[in-house]
Parts: structure tokens; sequence; C-alpha cells
């Protein structure tokens, strides 16, 4: 039977970028002296899964890559070598090959031979001179501890199994599969007895197959609670029937590994390889009382991996964006109602307006659910650093460790894809500007081992993470030199924090000379941008000789945003709350007008520049003068502006509509929203307002 496996390759490209990540992880976390057994398992099994769903989808580069990974991490794990620093960073270049490989077959462009090739010879050069010096574990190490036990076999190699399983329409949708599954067991030894009922099937088995093997194999058709097995025969010889090299997610596997395998394709949703013809396997079912057949106190209980999988369901990115935008339609339609409704006579229409009431707070934890699902914990982003750090510094000769804080802080899925660049920048910053050579750091009376640290929290209703690092912190005198000789102009008195931000001046660099590290005066700007463009704001501390600290604000979601209502003339603004200080009403002598400046406005004895918005946009507005209206104090780019307007009309939580997928680019906007008037009230881009305003 013919199946067309593409239907599942993006299952597997995803499981195989799990186990990449998951393999580096562990073996940054490796301890080379005292190795874990569970790590080295882990990251067996982690190469052995990619190793399995590769050879079964035929994707037989990254299958020989693994093969001769998976050779050494055998020897390694079974005490037979030692694991060394050369072998780690073999390794993790092994993790690069194979994430290169897997882009490759996923994005149908061709793959890098070269670069497999090399990596091949390398691990089986590693694995040769490791055997050939005798660099062996010595015999007091235990074992590692979690391979799994080893059933007794028949004495003459032959099992004789009672088998009994449920049959329904959730498990063999067609025909085809339980003839499949029969198929299968003829393949591996001899059927009799078998009898075929409308909810069961029962027969009898001879085979050389070991139990635990045939329980895990019937796991890719039933659960187990839905397997009924005993065993006529069980005499004391110990079995081991095929190779790992004859697995290829087949009935014919090695039982140390099995376990791994099994799980590994049930992800994908397949029927194990019988002679190289994959089949699909039935999906997910729900037990009906009466299908559960008693479980003896033998039988095997679910393992963790298939509760985690029947707990949790992939889903596509863009049905989660659908959902959440027909939520926001949802809130939109509600706060129409709400409008409506809010004129009606409270008595008369009381039970009306209370199941308004009762729809809003549905509507907003219906929303919030929602909103829930895009969120994911920011150490899908920290997580790659460690791998950063330690090849950085490896390359630049200095010592670094990472620590990270609250890297289970979650944010929009969005933010996450959006953030990961401008977080390498400047952790590449830190490492090349800010941590010292080790030689300096102790002239300095510091520990030799510089530290960076990520962290991330929830402040109110955004995300502040922070890049710190305990180096020599900014040099004030070299970035004003800097921006003199580009010609960027400052003021004598300029404050130290407005000094920091010149380093995000597109093109400056204070590196001496450029390398294929920093000095082209690329990176920081691109932080500044990135940033900006998801409405964050980056500030930076410095302490000289002690470190530097740059944070990131950013909103937790971007579809949804808390801001202020504004009215000028007929329209109505929407300005978020994250860069209002304060709002006020100023007195006619707090007004000053600067020659060829425009106007300022002082607010408890500083000086504020104005910004009249009817000008901005060239509207007519209720009230021309500022002691009758109301100023907004903002704050953006480092800077505090007052925003005049002619009055406020309320706080609002607004659902943001792209003004570039639905009409074009808006100089000073960042959105729109309907409210409920149905009116399309414009989101601001405050930092770009203040730019415009300037210009």
């Amino acid at each position: 039977m013919s199946i067309d496996m593409s239907q599942f390759y993006q299952v597997f490209f995803e499981e195989s970028a799990e186990h990449l990540a998951n393999m580096e992880s562990l073996l940054l976390a490796l301890d080379l002296d005292a190795p874990d057994p569970d790590q080295l398992n882990a990251i067996f099994r982690a190469a052995h899964s990619i190793k399995g769903g590769s050879g079964t989808f035929g994707f037989t580069d990254m299958t020989e890559v693994t093969h001769v990974l998976e050779t050494l991490l055998d020897r390694i794990r079974k005490n037979e070598i030692a694991i060394t620093s050369e072998m780690v960073d073999a390794f993790l270049l092994a993790g690069d090959v194979l994430r290169g490989l897997l882009e490759a077959h996923q994005n149908g462009s061709l793959a890098d031979e070269a670069a497999s090739l090399a990596i091949r010879e390398k691990l089986q050069k590693l694995t040769a001179a490791s055997i050939g010096a005798g660099n062996t574990k010595p015999s007091d190490v235990p074992a590692p501890t979690s391979k799994e036990p080893e059933v007794p076999a028949a004495a003459n190699g032959q099992y004789v199994y009672q088998i009994r399983f449920v049959k329904n329409r959730t498990n063999f949708k067609k025909k085809e599969q339980l003839d499949n599954l029969l198929q299968a067991l003829r393949d591996i030894g001899t059927i009799s007895n078998q009898k075929i009922e409308s909810n069961s099937v029962s027969l009898t088995l001879i085979s050389s197959t070991s139990e635990e093997d045939l329980r895990e194999a019937f796991m890719f058709f039933i659960k187990p609670e839905q397997l009924t097995l005993t065993v006529q025969d069980n005499p004391s010889v110990t079995n081991k029937s095929k190779t790992d090299d004859e697995l290829g997610y087949g009935f014919f596997v090695d039982p140390e590994n099995l376990k791994s395998d099994v799980e590994n394709a049930q992800g994908y949703g397949f029927f194990v390889e019988l002679e190289n013809q994959p089949q699909p396997a039935a999906s997910g079912q729900i037990l009906q009382p009466e299908e559960i057949p008693q479980r003896r106190a033998t039988d095997k209980a679910p393992t963790a991996a298939t509760v985690a999988a029947e707990t949790s369901i992939r889903v596509s990115v863009e049905k989660v964006d659908q959902m959440i935008n027909l939520v926001g339609e949802l809130v939109i339609t509600q706060a129409m109602l709400a409008e409506t409704v809010s004129g009606m006579d409270q008595v008369l229409y009381e039970r009306l307006i209370n199941g308004l009431a009762q729809l809003d707070r549905n509507t907003r934890d219906l929303q919030e659910s929602v909103m829930s699902v895009r969120m994911m914990p920011i150490n899908f982003v920290f997580s790659r650093f460690p791998r950063v750090v330690r090849d950085l510094a490896s390359k630049l000769e200095k010592k670094v460790q990472l620590k990270t804080v609250g890297e289970g802080t979650e944010l929009d899925k969005g933010l996450i894809e959006k953030i990961s660049d401008p977080l390498t920048h400047l952790v590449r910053n830190s490492l090349d500007h800010g941590i010292e050579l080790p030689e300096e750091r102790i002239a300095k009376g510091k520990d030799p081992q510089g530290t960076i640290t990520l962290r991330a929290a929830h402040q109110g209703g955004n995300i502040v993470i922070e890049v710190e690092d305990d180096g020599a912190g900014l040099n004030r005198e070299k970035i004003l030199a800097k921006a003199r000789e580009k010609g960027i102009p400052f003021n004598d008195n300029i404050s130290d924090a407005d000094v920091w931000l010149m380093i995000f001046a597109p093109g400056f660099s204070t590196a001496e000379i450029v390398t294929d590290v920093s000095g082209r005066g690329v990176g920081m700007d691109v932080v500044k941008r990135n940033i900006d463009s998801i409405a964050g704001r980056v500030e930076i501390t410095s302490r000289p000789g002690q470190g530097c600290t740059v944070t990131i604000r950013l909103p937790l979601t971007l579809a949804i945003l808390d801001g202020l209502s504004i009215a000028v003339g007929e329209q109505t603004y929407i300005v978020p709350l994250s860069f209002i200080s304060e709002s006020l009403q100023p007195g006619a002598t707090d007004i000053k007008n600067v020659s060829g400046q425009g106007q300022v406005v002082l607010v408890r004895g500083e000086y504020v520049p104005m910004i009249a918005l009817h000008q901005v946009f060239n509207i007519k507005p209720k009230v021309t003068r500022p002691e009758e209206g109301i100023l907004v104090l903002l704050e953006a780019e480092g800077k505090k502006v007052a925003l005049f307007v002619d009055e406020l009309v309320g706080q609002h939580q607004v659902v943001i509509k792209s003004l570039e997928t639905n009409y074009r680019k808006v100089a000073g906007m960042s959105g729109a929203t309907i409210m409920g008037d149905g009116r399309v009230a414009m989101i601001m881009d405050v930092p770009a307002l203040v730019k415009l305003a300037q210009q």
C-alpha cells in the first residue's frame, strides 16, 4: 500500500528541530569531569530519534550524519570511551550541520554536502582515535542505569503469545489499517486461532520478538489499555533479535533504544515501517468503557510521553491568528452593543443591560484565554545563547559564563520571533565590548571569568528584558569622541543617559578594528530599529569599570493595546498608555515661545517641548490655546514631549488593526482600531510622531 509521506514532513521538521535544540542545551550543560548518565542517554536518544525519522522519510544525508554521531554517542553512554571537550565541539558542529540539512529539506533548497561529509569524517576520526588510544572509562564507574530491562526469551528462540486488542472505528478508520497490523504480525511470526469480532480481535502469535518489543509496537495502533497480551512460554535465555541499524521505525529494533523510537514515531502519526513500506497510524481516540479490557497487573501503564501527547496538540500559527482576529471582532461588536445600550433607560431595559454586562465579562475572559494560546516562555529565545556565548568567548579568548533569570516569563509568539535578533546583537556586544580579557580582569581585581545575565520579568502590562554584563562599562569620552568624528551634534553638558543612546546611531561603532564579530556599526542601530517596530523602548545604564545593563520594555502582545483616547476637533486618537507619564491643564504663564523652535511648557521646573496635534495633522481643533485644552506628557526616544489636545475621552483596551494590511502606511500612526460607536480611531506611533514634529 503506497502512502504519501509528505503529509507528515512538517511534523518531522518541527520534532527534529526540537530534538536538535534539546541536544545542544544538554551538551552545553554537560559536566565533562562527571557526565550525568541520564544526560548522555537523552543526547543519544535525540540523535537516535532524528536518525530514525530521517531514514523513514528518505532524508539519507541526515541519516548518514546521525548514524556516525550516534555510534560515538553510544560508545560514550556505555562507558566504552570518555567524552572530551573536542567531542562536544564536534557534536555541536554536527548539530549545526543537521540543522542546515533540515532547513534545506524544509525549504526545498540544496544541502551543503561538503559540510555533511566533513563532520562525518571528523566524528569517525574521533571514534577511531579514542578507541585506539585506549580512552576508556575506569572500570569502577557505574554504567548508565536508564537502559531498558532485557526480556527473557524462549529456549528455542520463540514465544507463544495470546493477544487480544480493541477494534473500533477510531483505531481503524479503514479495513486496510487492520489488515496492515495483522500483516505486520505475520511478518514477525506465525498467527493461529485468529478471531475478528465486532469490537475486538484475538489471536495466537508464535514469534522471536520479545514481549516488550511487541507491546511497544502495538502502541502505533492502539493505546496500552486496549491490549491484553499473555506469554505462554517464558524461560530464562536472553534474546536481542535485531541490530539497531535495522531499525528505521520497524519492528526489528534494538530493545535498548526502543522506547525513544516508539515515542518519536508516535509523534509523526504513522505506522511502524514494514519492509520499508511506511503506513499511516490511527490518530488518538476516546475510549468507551466497554472497549477497555481489564488490564493485568503486569500490563504497562501509559508512558509520560504518551500522556503528554494526549494533553497537547500542534496547531498552526495561522489558525491561532484567525481565532484571535475573530475574538477581536467579537470584542468590537460587544463594545458597539454597550455603546448603543448606554443611552437606554436603565430600569426599562434592566435585563438587557445585565445580559450585556455578563457578555462583556465573558468576552474579556475569552479574549484573555485566546491570547494566552499565543504566549510562549522567553526561554525559546534564551536557550540559544549558551551556544552563542560559548563559541564567541572561545573565539575572543575570554572566559564568560551566562546566567538566565525568569526564562519562564511568557510573551506573544510574534514578539518572541522579533526579539531574537536584537538580543543576539546585545549579547555579542557585551562579549566583545563589555567583558574584558582574563588578564585585564585580574589586573582590576575582578574574577577572570566574566558574567552575562539575561533577565526577564513582567511589569504591569509590559515585559522587561535585561542584558547585563559585569565588564568595563561604557566609556563616555570615547563615545563623545566618536560622535564628534561622525559629526553628531551634542551639548557639552549632555547627560550620561543621552550619551549612551548615541551608540544606537546608524554606523556608530567604537571598535578600533573591524572583525567578523563587530566594528561595522550595524548592530545597535538594528537593535533600536527592531525594538521600535514592535512598540518597545530601550534604556541603557552603565557603571564605569563595573558593567552595563540594556533594558528592553515590550508590550505583552501586539494584538491588544491599553490606550488613552484623546479628541482633537472631530477626530479621536489612541495614545498607548506605556508612553504616557501624566496629563495636565497648564496655566497661561507656563507656556513660552522659543524663537524658531515652537512652544515649550514649564512642568515642575523643567521646560518640555510642546506638540500641537492639530498642527501636525492639519485638522481644525475645538480649542487653540493650550491653557484651554489638555497636555498629555509623553516619554519617547529618551525625550519628553507635551501633546496638546482638545480633551481626554477615556481609557480603553483596544484591538489593533494593521494599517498597512488594510490601507497603507501612515506617518505617525502604528495602526487603527474600531471604537464602540463604529468609528475608526488611529493609534499613534509616539516615537515616529516625535520625529515628525521635529521635522
